[in-house]
């Protein structure tokens, strides 16, 4: 690169033409023909999701650098064993054990919870320092890597580019991506953190004149895109194409490696001599395992694929499973307005009572949970999920009876917490635990009976029962100490109940057993400032917005302790970046208007504390900083109004100072002692300051008064 500023690269795939309108283009890209020429990789991996599915590209990268840091430093390695292990399964046996929780260990059947959409974005996190460290230790020189076909990459991979984008240092990790233009967060990492380069062609490996074109076509799994070869592939005949395509299925199984299961092995499959038994069998063993992993919309690819691939006049059992997984997928990735159709299908084509009842539960949560805010309908939940309990307890099988019957009231549990009722989620949730516990053996059920007690933990925390919510959630860790969410939310029960210590105990495990999330540092930011330790605050807060650098209140936070500290230069950056975010944000705004006062811009300030004045008129800090405007520009009269605003608000004595300082330059003495009055008391007398303060304005009345007096006596005489 002939540059002398370190930077990402952004090639165009080969073949491809450049992109017409890419999102927030750079003004300094240089015309096509004259890009530099992209450095050369020390790693070139392909990203192409038919390959081994969600995360292609970071498993290939891991299997590659996990091996190298085992060797230098496996407490780095060991430390992100959950994120190894799931982008890259065939490490496992190398590799610490990751931590054990229940969700992880339950067998399919009793699986009751699963993950946050957003946990592959905290997977992607932690692989990317993971591979940072890897670059700082093995190559502080610096190191470029390649990722290929991001075009057909699956959204995980996409995710985790532009994860490495946007924290990488490129001098001592260079991104170097093939990819489009795209309106998603790769495309926008690209246009913000990269440079356009061009790539040299690659040079074609010799092929032998004899070469067999279509296998060569199949052997790539798919993803060869040269014209020759995929005419050969489209020239074979339909009965041969299937046989070779299931032989290359059973090479690849016979590898044993799992990601392959989740690309390469349904694919050809379900392109196989059974594309509806056996690739069906594949799309579905691979759709569960993705959903099982948090990986919603690679789910959801499949299940289209598999409804396409069984669906018949009859529509069979394995048809009702992938319409069910597609409606979940498109509900958990919020596009839940789009699932109806899908649980709307279901109940249409059957009337298999275990998939209405599902359906009814899957309807309730849109309607509580998984819709936009502003469409969800408590009633309409409350109506699906009683359908829900009620073919529930007419299961024919005791057990499964039980067990949906429990899993349903604590779904009408959140529905009744969303309605405000929190006594009556209580009951149901203690229904379901009582329900539970009479039918079952104590070691039977645990994931399901410890998400039981973990929301009984959460209504006992919201109804302010601190200690039975404590109670449930020791209980819970007990039984799962190796899930990092019990930890964080233990937390802020320890800290509401006045236990910070233990709090920011449960904030360490939280942090040191799960993939990075910000909230834990959020988190702890907050406490540890109520605490007085500022530094290990800023701290969080730093890496709070690494992780999330839209997460406004970090921002906030951070910017209010940086202008505490007189760090003005980046509180100012963060204000930008807040208000970019956020143009009406009070705290912002106000924090906006204190930078400009200081600068000496007092029509501005002014301008800002009104602003965050007009969106939150109850916000007490604007108030008492417009007033410190007024009183330093000879305006204490609109002073005293500001103050008598805040301490209508928030009487505290320090606003009484205030006011009774602007009240003496008025010549409003008596107000002014009757401020310093309750002031002074407040501090125990302890103030000389306020006491002569105090003595000057009674003077001033003593003086007038006397005066008043004199005058009276001259009219009498």
């Amino acid at each position: 690169m002939t540059s002398s500023t370190p930077a990402h690269c952004w090639a165009l795939p080969p073949a491809r033409q450049a992109p017409q309108a890419a999102p927030a283009a750079r003004l300094d890209a240089p015309p096509e023909g004259e890009l530099p020429i992209a450095p050369a990789p020390r790693l070139e991996v392909r990203c192409h999701r038919r390959l081994r599915g969600p995360y292609t590209g970071a498993g290939a990268l891991l299997r590659s650098v996990v091996p190298e840091l085992l060797a230098v430093d496996g407490e780095l390695v060991a430390a992100r064993a959950i994120e190894v292990v799931t982008m890259a399964p065939e490490l496992a046996p190398t590799v610490p054990v990751p931590p054990q929780t229940l969700t992880n260990l339950a067998s399919r059947a009793e699986r009751t919870r699963f993950y946050s959409v957003t946990r592959t974005l905290r997977l992607s996190h932690g692989a990317a320092g993971l591979v940072m460290d890897w670059a700082r230790l093995l190559h502080p020189g610096g190191v470029v890597i390649a990722f290929a076909d991001l075009d057909d990459a699956d959204p995980t991979d996409r995710e985790f580019v532009s994860v490495l984008l946007r924290r990488g240092d490129p001098n001592l990790l260079t991104v170097l991506a093939e990819a489009g233009s795209a309106d998603d967060p790769l495309g926008r990492a690209l246009a913000r953190y990269a440079r356009r380069v061009a790539r040299p062609p690659r040079a074609q490996p010799d092929r032998p004149a004899d070469a067999d074109l279509a296998q060569l076509f199949i052997d790539s799994d798919g993803t060869c895109q040269d014209p020759a070869i995929t005419r050969a592939y489209d020239g074979l005949p339909a009965g041969e194409r299937a046989s070779r395509h299931t032989a290359r299925a059973e090479a690849l199984a016979a590898l044993g490696e799992p990601s392959l299961r989740l690309g390469a092995i349904p694919y050809h499959l379900e392109h196989g001599i059974d594309p509806a038994g056996a690739g069906g069998e594949a799309l579905m063993a691979a759709c569960d395992d993705c959903f099982d992993l948090g990986c919603y919309e690679a789910t959801l690819e499949l299940a289209l694929r598999g409804r396409e691939l069984v669906a018949g006049a009859e529509k069979p059992e394995p048809y009702w499973n992938f319409t069910n997984k597609a409606g979940a997928c498109l509900s958990y990735l919020k596009r839940g307005s789009r699932g109806f159709a899908y649980f709307d299908e279901l109940r249409r084509i059957t009337a298999n009572p275990d998939v209405h009842m599902n359906s009814c539960y899957m309807m309730a949560m849109l309607y509580t949970r998984h819709l936009p805010p502003g469409d969800h309908d408590e009633f309409r939940a409350l109506e699906w999920v009683n359908t829900a309990i009620a073919i529930a307890d007419r299961h024919p099988d005791p057990h499964k009876r039980v067990f949906t019957g429990a899993f349903m009231r604590n779904a009408r549990a959140l529905v009744e917490l969303h309605r405000g009722d929190a006594q009556c989620a209580l009951a149901l949730v203690n229904e379901a635990i009582a329900m539970t516990d009479a039918d079952l053996g104590p070691d039977e059920q645990l994931l399901h009976r410890s998400v039981l007690l973990y929301n009984r933990a959460q209504i006992l925390n919201a109804l302010g029962d601190y200690a039975g919510s404590l109670r449930d959630y020791d209980v819970v860790i007990s039984r799962d100490p190796e899930y990092g969410d019990y930890y964080f939310e233990r937390a802020g029960v320890r800290r509401a109940a006045g236990r910070p210590d233990e709090a920011l105990a449960d904030y360490a495990t939280a942090v040191r057993l799960s993939p990075p999330f910000h909230e834990a540092h959020y988190n702890r930011a907050d406490l540890l400032r109520e605490l007085g330790d500022d530094d290990g605050a800023l701290r969080d807060l730093d890496y709070a917005i690494v992780l999330d650098p839209d997460h406004v209140d970090s921002l906030v936070n951070r910017v209010d302790l940086l202008l505490e500290r007189g760090e003005t230069r980046q509180a100012r950056a963060d204000i930008d970046a807040g208000l970019e975010l956020d143009p009406r944000n009070a705290n912002l705004l106000s924090a906006h208007g204190s930078l400009l006062a200081d600068s000496g811009d007092t029509d501005a300030a002014y301008a800002s504390y009104t602003a965050a004045l007009t969106e939150d008129p109850a916000f007490v800090a604007a108030w008492a900083n417009r007033a410190v405007l007024c009183y330093s520009v000879g305006r204490p009269a609109d002073a005293v109004a500001d103050l008598d605003h805040a301490i209508a608000l928030a009487d505290d004595p320090s606003l009484r100072v205030n006011r009774a300082i602007a009240l003496q330059d008025l010549d409003e003495h008596r107000r002014a002692v009757a401020d310093l009055d309750i002031a002074i008391a407040a501090l125990d007398g302890g103030a000389p300051d306020l006491v002569y303060r105090r003595g000057v304005s009674r003077h001033a009345l003593a003086s007038a008064e006397l005066s008043e007096n004199a005058e009276l006596s001259e009219n009498l005489a």
